[in-house]
């Protein structure tokens, strides 16, 4: 059995004026399989082509759907579904309108949630406004349920469950946090962990030459084009995981990377996103990733116990 790299993510409180219970305020442990490169300098899109996507996407059941699944093992779906030979999902995105446009009304509702990678007969079709959708040429099934939540119809709208968060596109840093980060001492080695979480299909600016790529092939390129970037500026990749689960937190924090990279100074590494040539290569970054995190962290030393 391979050995498990398990990346605790704790928060503490800002000053913000709310009041908490405590100075911990969330908790992420993520489980990652154990590979270490320190050499590599293609960032995570060579480590991210072979490995499973995690995304989320989620099925609207009425109750005798969901009934049938629970009582089978698996369901054919709605009559719109076996009418069009396909079980109909959505992505986040997409679910809100799917509820409003065809469960209009319609109470007691489950939203079940399923991982795109582990459904073998899915594929994605255009269709509402020839928006990429996901449609299963096979039945759904209990055993390949990920989550499921209720989905009640309170004051003429369906309310989602929290684990569901459309706001949640953090690509690039604001203005506030690039001056915070600017801010820090910029002389000494730091560690950059990057969670990242990409798109089923790119979304390049109009007219854009990559145009039609998936969120992958836009990242691979991404990591090809800012490699001798990483290089120059004395980076490189500290460690890299493939994500597997989330012990602790919400189920949609899913991720396709997992990785630290280390620069001899907070300087150097705004010398690589300020480069021309870096700036040039970043509109893959953008088209590909769907949301991501970035925490800036000071190197310490190891030891044999938590904290």
């Amino acid at each position: 059995m391979p050995p498990m790299i398990f990346v605790v993510l704790l928060w503490r409180g800002l000053t913000t004026g709310v009041k908490r219970p405590c100075g911990l305020i969330a908790l992420r442990h993520v489980c990652c399989t154990k590979s270490i490169q320190t050499t590599c300098q293609v960032l995570d899109a060579l480590a991210i082509a072979g490995q499973d996507r995690c995304m989320l996407i989620y099925k609207i059941l009425r109750a005798e759907e969901w009934a049938e699944l629970r009582q089978k093992g698996e369901t054919q779906g709605a009559p719109i579904d076996i009418a069009d030979g396909y079980v109909h999902f959505s992505t986040a995105e997409q679910a809100a309108e799917t509820a409003a446009k065809y469960f209009a009304n319609i109470d007691e509702l489950i939203l079940a949630a399923y991982e795109a990678d582990g459904l073998d007969k899915l594929v994605w079709e255009p269709s509402r406004g020839g928006a990429l959708f996901p449609h299963l040429y096979a039945p759904l099934r209990l055993d390949q349920l990920r989550w499921h939540s209720s989905l009640p119809f309170v004051d003429g709208a369906h309310r989602f469950p929290p684990e569901i968060n459309w706001a949640d596109t953090f690509v690039d840093p604001d203005r506030l946090q690039f001056e915070t980060f600017k801010a820090l001492p910029r002389d000494t080695e730091i560690n950059m962990l990057n969670l990242v979480r990409l798109r089923a299909v790119a979304q390049y600016p109009d007219g854009h030459p990559s145009d039609g790529l998936s969120g992958v092939e836009a990242y691979a390129n991404y990591g090809r084009e800012t490699a001798p970037i990483l290089a120059r500026v004395g980076g490189d990749i500290l460690w890299r995981g493939g994500f597997e689960t989330a012990l602790i937190g919400p189920a949609t924090e899913v991720w396709d990377a997992v990785f630290i990279a280390r620069y001899p100074s907070a300087n150097a590494f705004l010398d690589m996103v300020t480069d021309a040539d870096y700036q040039r290569a970043v509109v893959h970054r953008q088209a590909a990733v769907e949301t991501s995190r970035l925490l800036r962290c000071a190197p310490s030393t190891n030891g044999k116990a938590f904290g």
